[in-house]
């Protein structure tokens, strides 16, 4: 069964990545205002605390009140860019739109960092619109702002924040997927696709775009491996038919699938002569712990870059995650 999805994939005009974008900051603040908070402060590099604080007896002018509430005032505008090009003057314009708020904050989202650019309309906004702060994040950025705001156990957010990053890749506003692995959780085919290097799952399974496949069980990712070739297979016992995914459209794993499959129904009573994806790489040995008690129910992806820095091939990853833990 496909994936359903948060944020919809069907359309990368402007309109509709600038709503599912504020669809995450609105998700976000509805669950929670102190990390809603966080989220904004993450993201822009200012200290921003939304909601109101509730204080006894703080003195004012003429008295000491018994209680008091206040609420900062903030404002932060957004303009939002895919494909279109920068428009200063209408940054300009849009820097006029704030009023007395104690916070003003104008925020440009685009693909790439538009860089030393960022400086000099910094400047100029400042100099029309004085108390403006102007910021420049990429939709990466934003993906990065909200990673680590929830705790394991908040399922829901987490998979809402996983379901922005992968709609950010696939339609192309950042590009996370050569550093992520996706984590899967194998049963009674865990030792096949170890030997063979081939994860497979069923044709019409959703997933992120992703570089990588960790083979896990037991609360533990025992074997990983950079995906070469993806391909859709049918096999009817004498003829291999491969579908080229992505990756290399070579034959060097068709042995292996076709051992795979036969494997797979002897050893597990797994059918995938057909209507079956198959990720094919050459498996490296690891043990990269999963902290937290229990086991997944569902695919995890971990940003490796995120976990070890710069990448390398995919025995010296392997080999570093050894001993590392992650939740």
């Amino acid at each position: 069964m496909s994936k359903i999805h948060y944020f919809q994939r069907y359309s990368s005009l402007e309109n509709t990545v600038t709503n599912n974008t504020l669809q995450l900051f609105a998700k976000i603040y509805n669950y929670s205002i102190t990390q809603a908070s966080q989220f904004l402060t993450n993201l822009t590099g200012e200290s921003i605390d939304l909601g109101i604080e509730i204080n006894q007896q703080i003195r004012a002018i003429d008295g000491v009140p018994d209680g008091a509430v206040i609420q900062n005032s903030f404002k932060l505008l957004i303009e939002s860019k895919v494909d279109s090009p920068i428009d200063i003057d209408q940054l300009l314009r849009h820097s006029k739109g704030f009023n007395s708020e104690d916070q003003k904050i104008l925020l440009l989202v685009t693909k790439q960092s538009i860089g030393t650019e960022e400086g000099r309309i910094s400047k100029m906004i400042s100099e029309e619109s004085t108390g403006v702060i102007f910021k420049n994040v990429t939709y990466e950025g934003i993906c990065d702002a909200a990673k680590g705001l929830f705790k394991e156990y908040e399922y829901e957010m987490k998979d809402l924040v996983a379901d922005y990053l992968g709609y950010c890749t696939d339609i192309g506003l950042s590009d996370d997927s050569k550093y992520l692995m996706r984590i899967v959780p194998c049963g009674k085919s865990l030792e096949l696709n170890k030997k063979y290097g081939i994860y497979f799952h069923p044709t019409d399974r959703g997933y992120t775009k992703h570089s990588y496949l960790g083979i896990y069980a037991n609360r533990s990712v025992h074997s990983m491996w950079a995906i070469d070739s993806i391909f859709d297979v049918e096999y009817d016992g004498v003829i291999l038919t491969k579908t080229y995914v992505s990756g290399r459209d070579i034959s060097d794993y068709d042995d292996r699938i076709v051992a795979i499959i036969k494997d797979a129904k002897e050893q597990c009573d797994y059918d995938i002569m057909s209507g079956h994806r198959f990720f094919c790489g050459n498996p490296v040995e690891t043990e990269y712990r999963k902290s937290t008690p229990g086991g997944i129910m569902s695919a995890r992806y971990i940003n490796l870059k995120d976990v070890l820095g710069k990448l390398s091939n995919t025995i010296d990853l392997a080999q570093k995650l050894r001993g590392q833990q992650w939740s």
